[in-house]
């Protein structure tokens, strides 16, 4: 049995890290991805509170008359749940002629002379059941305010009449105030932030762009040295498994690196005070957390990496070879949409299996763990599965890799590519 691990395969290494971490594109990815990632989470806080200024004009239409002397009351009040920029209209109408009045209006909401128009119905006492009809309906800001107001109306319409004070009322409009607190086995109940979805989003986007962007770059290289006839001239010094194992091993050390650099900042955030977060987005990342994502992350790239190796020696070109690695990618990008239903529920049976289950489990568990406290038999499992995975995709790599990295010509068929698996 050939020792994959000789002075060649260090010397391979060597010359792989060197071609990979010296690069441009290496140093600029490493540096521009922290800030990448920083500068799409500001754009997106800013995009969501971003308010032009401009002038918003709505109408409020209520069967109820009484609902309508109660709105204009608030709003002459200059009621703090009308902003400067908002003009707000109110008016009785009945249904039938309230669908003729939408027909009338239509033109100046398409026109935006006029951003809406809510209709309130008779059965306001029995269902808080409101109508709204705009050319844009889904601009949140607009009808956030409005339904604020429409409700503060509904509930003083409501208890109008009735021995209840103001503060009664007052505290009935008062939504509830929730305040979560996480709940561990080790420690006392800490208060629950946004810090952890921050976290399990970083731990998620960071997996899913390595393992493409590194995987992809492993991919065009072995293609490129097919391609070129280079391979040829490294297997007259060094064996197919000894140069596999080294372009493995290298790639999966600059990634390594590459993520390390990554996650500093945010471990910085983290465990110093170089820059004072709000509580409620307050970023907590433990020493086992680090860990087991640095050696998560290392048993998948690298078995990710074999998949790729076997796929770039398999095809002639690199415009094959991406469709060839198209599998590849699938199961990298599901699981990463698997991801995104941890928002919700962290502990869903779905997202629960797919964190012990090969491939799903590199990207998941990560995510997972950054939420909620997951077991550490789970953890256990996760590992175990992800090394098993590991084993079981070298099991057949290597062959591909020592038969196809030398084939020109056709492409292999599947039978043809299952007999080089089946060959000693």
């Amino acid at each position: 049995m050939i020792n994959p691990f000789t002075k060649r395969t260090f010397a391979i290494i060597k010359r792989e890290l060197k071609s990979q971490i010296l690069t441009k594109a290496f140093i600029i990815t490493t540096i521009l991805v922290p800030v990448l990632i920083v500068g799409l989470i500001g754009l997106q806080a800013f995009i969501m509170t971003f308010d032009e200024g401009k002038q918003v004009n709505i109408e409020i239409v209520a069967e109820n008359t009484a609902l309508v002397s109660l709105l204009q009351k608030e709003i002459d009040s200059k009621s703090e749940l009308i902003d400067d920029n908002t003009n707000i209209k109110v008016s009785s109408q009945g249904a039938a002629q309230f669908k003729q009045y939408i027909n009338e209006q239509k033109g100046k909401m398409l026109n935006d002379q006029l951003n809406g128009i809510f209709f309130i119905p008779n059965a306001d006492k029995q269902e808080k059941q409101v109508e709204y009809y705009s050319a844009n309906p889904k601009n949140s800001n607009l009808t956030s305010k409005a339904k604020n107001l429409i409700n503060k109306i509904l509930i003083e319409h409501y208890f109008f009449g009735k021995a209840l004070s103001s503060k009664d009322i007052d505290y009935a409009q008062d939504g509830v105030a929730l305040t979560t607190f996480k709940i561990t086995e080790n420690n006392d109940a800490e208060k629950d932030s946004l810090g952890a979805y921050i976290v399990a989003g970083l731990f998620a986007f960071l997996l899913y762009m390595s393992l493409l962007l590194i995987g992809t770059n492993l991919l065009r290289n072995v293609v490129e040295e097919k391609e070129n006839r280079v391979v040829e001239v490294l297997l007259s010094s060094v064996s197919a498994k000894e140069l596999m194992t080294a372009k493995i091993i290298g790639t999966a050390c600059a990634g390594l690196l590459q993520i390390t650099i990554w996650m500093i900042p945010f471990v910085l955030v983290s465990t110093t005070t170089l820059l004072m977060l709000p509580e409620e987005l307050n970023i907590s990342i433990t020493i086992g957390q680090i860990a087991y994502f640095v050696l998560n992350y290392g048993v998948g790239l690298v078995t990710f990496l074999g998949l790729y190796a076997a796929v770039g020696a398999i095809f002639d070109n690199m415009s094959e070879a991406q469709q060839g690695a198209l599998p590849i990618m699938i199961i990298i990008i599901i699981p990463f949409y698997i991801c995104f239903s941890l928002a919700n529920d962290p502990t869903n049976i779905i997202a629960q299996y797919a964190s012990m289950v090969p491939f799903a489990s590199i990207i998941v568990m990560p995510v997972r763990m950054a939420i909620v406290e997951i077991p550490v038999m789970e953890l256990i499992i996760a590992m175990i599965v992800n090394i098993a995975t590991l084993a079981f995709v070298f099991s057949f790599v290597g062959k591909i890799y020592r038969i196809g990295i030398l084939k020109t010509g056709k492409n292999p068929s599947l039978k043809e590519l299952y007999r080089w698996v089946k060959s000693s």
